[in-house]
């Protein structure tokens, strides 16, 4: 595959067009789209957090919330609920006192890795272009430039 430049001229991995043709297709704006509401449930910063330290192998629950700074106990437990209902992870429950509990990712969770991968990447890859973004538009504010009712 020929490797491809974006607007910025970093080098992508791999061909935009032919992705903005496939997501053309897809009805995911419609809110009574079964894709839309899948993507509603892994496309959030906890359930990509929890894929990528579940591709280390299986974890507790502890090991989860010590890894991913910042999530709340309630917010991570919630998550993990949210992605076992959904099939990407499975929950071992081993028969001891008190319970241990263990977290890993299905086959279908790990089908996920690859595409959370290319995200990553893409997220390292323009760190510093997003600052620059953010910064020349937080310190340029342009009057005017908005939408006025008549």
């Amino acid at each position: 595959m020929a490797l491809d430049r974006d607007s910025n001229g970093s080098q992508l991995s791999y061909p935009p067009q032919p992705a903005l043709d496939r997501i053309a297709k897809m009805d995911l704006f419609d809110t009574n789209c079964a894709g839309h509401q899948i993507l509603e449930h892994i496309a959030n910063k906890w359930t990509i957090l929890i894929v990528y330290a579940l591709t280390q192998g299986k974890k507790r629950c502890s090991e989860l919330k010590q890894q991913i700074v910042g999530v709340s106990p309630k917010m991570l437990i919630q998550n993990l609920r949210s992605l076992e209902r959904y099939g990407l992870i499975e929950r071992e429950i081993y028969p001891t006192v008190p319970p241990r509990v263990e977290y890993s990712l299905t086959p279908l969770g790990t089908s996920l890795v690859e595409p959370l991968a290319i995200l990553g990447e893409w997220v390292y890859q323009h760190i510093s272009d997003v600052k620059a973004a953010t910064e020349d538009y937080d310190n340029n504010p342009a009057p005017n430039d908005y939408w006025e009712p008549k």
